[in-house]
């Protein structure tokens, strides 16, 4: 049973799955993204995923998505982000959300320049 559109993205969802949001209806996805959106800046993120990785190898700890994302980036020395949705198929929010996940692990960075955000293997002190 169909009936309601996300007014984020626009796709069909069921009356019973859709998600109520200052009177507009969302499918999961977009819901979730405006009550948390990605944040690459987190101090607290960046210090839980040091624990975390502790004495790991940071690489072994990735998705297959992920994965792909540092090897692409890491082949290029760096990005933007129109490349690399590009590059990747990827969706500009779903890269936000790997992105934030990486910055905090601190294997991806950015950085700006010429009024350009570019995408790079993290650099300590950067």
């Amino acid at each position: 049973m169909m009936g309601n559109q996300c007014a984020r993205c626009g796709k069909e969802i069921e009356k019973s799955r859709g998600y109520e949001h200052l009177g507009n209806v969302y499918c999961e996805d977009c819901y979730l993204d405006i009550l948390s959106p990605s944040k690459a800046c987190d101090p607290w993120a960046v210090y839980s995923a040091k624990t975390f990785l502790k004495g790991k190898d940071k690489l072994s700890a990735l998705t297959p998505q992920q994965l792909k994302l540092v090897h692409y980036i890491e082949g290029k020395k760096e990005a933007t982000v129109e490349e690399i949705v590009a590059a990747l198929d990827l969706p500009e929010n779903e890269f936000k959300r790997e992105f934030a996940v990486l910055r905090h692990m601190e294997i991806l960075g950015a950085t700006k320049k010429e009024g350009r955000i570019f995408y790079a293997l993290f650099q300590e002190g950067k």
